[in-house]
């Protein structure tokens, strides 16, 4: 057995090759790595840049599958690689080691207890924001408190849909996709880039005020939640929106209180 398989892409105007040790294409094909939508919509962005001659001056000759990551029902859910890849003036290597993961939404959700004509900045605030706190084993943190945020996997209902279905799954909050008013820049195109230098996930931002009683606050503060079937324990957490900036590590939340701000300020 050869060892490794080569996939050159049939519609590829760069000629971008796929290459995969033959041990774990032989556990996850090539064919149906190339099918993977983050990988997907990588390597179509890639192949239409390098197509067009990009002003960088880089050539991009093959990929190298290093790991695949399967869950539910073995749907790819991680994709690690390595690109050969050089500047094009002087043959120097260009840093091309890859951590696929694709699109994620973030939901800031303000709980407030009376009807406001129009909402108050962040840092003049006594609204709540809805934290979730779970194990975070990257960091490692066993209590991470962070934003309501998840994976877009593929699921219908667009970027505003999986917002809300995440939302509920990992709250209990009931709201509907056209609760939520996205926040992200329009310059941001699909979302914000944590870490562009080695992951290609881009994070949509949706935020949402609701009116809620005293006997619904208590309730939700502390509520066990998330998805048991697939390992989530979530516990609530509320804090005051102008408390917000201390009490999480999460730049996700630091970035959606600025994003909140910015949206009112135009309002």
């Amino acid at each position: 057995m050869s060892a490794q398989q080569t996939l050159t892409l049939a519609k590829s105007r760069a000629q971008l090759r796929v290459e995969c040790p033959a041990a774990l294409a032989a556990r996850t094909p090539v064919a149906r790595i190339v099918q993977f939508p983050p990988f997907a919509q990588w390597l179509e962005a890639l192949d239409t840049q390098l197509a067009a001659g990009s002003e960088a001056g880089v050539a991009v000759r093959a990929v190298t599958i290093q790991s695949v990551d399967e869950f539910r029902a073995g749907s790819i859910g991680f994709l690690k690689f390595a690109t050969d890849a050089v500047h094009t003036a002087d043959g120097a290597a260009v840093p091309g080691v890859v951590f696929l993961r694709g699109g994620a939404v973030a939901m800031l959700v303000i709980l407030r207890t009376r009807a406001r004509d129009r909402p108050v900045p962040s840092w003049e605030d006594t609204d709540l924001v809805v934290l979730v706190e779970q194990p975070r084993l990257a960091v490692p943190d066993l209590a991470l408190a962070e934003l309501p945020a998840g994976m877009l996997d593929g699921a219908t209902g667009g970027f505003a849909g999986a917002a809300a279905r995440e939302l509920r799954e990992e709250t209990g909050l009931a709201i509907g996709g056209d609760e939520l008013v996205d926040i992200t820049p329009p310059s941001a195109g699909r979302g914000l880039l944590p870490s562009p230098g080695a992951c290609d996930e881009f994070i949509r931002f949706y935020a949402c005020e609701k009116v809620v009683s005293e006997a619904e606050l208590d309730k939700l503060q502390g509520r066990l939640a998330g998805l048991r079937a697939e390992g989530e324990r979530i516990t609530l957490r509320l804090v005051r929106l102008c408390d917000l900036w201390t009490s999480t590590r999460d730049l996700q939340a630091l970035a959606a209180v600025h994003l909140w701000d910015q949206h009112n300020r135009r309002q």
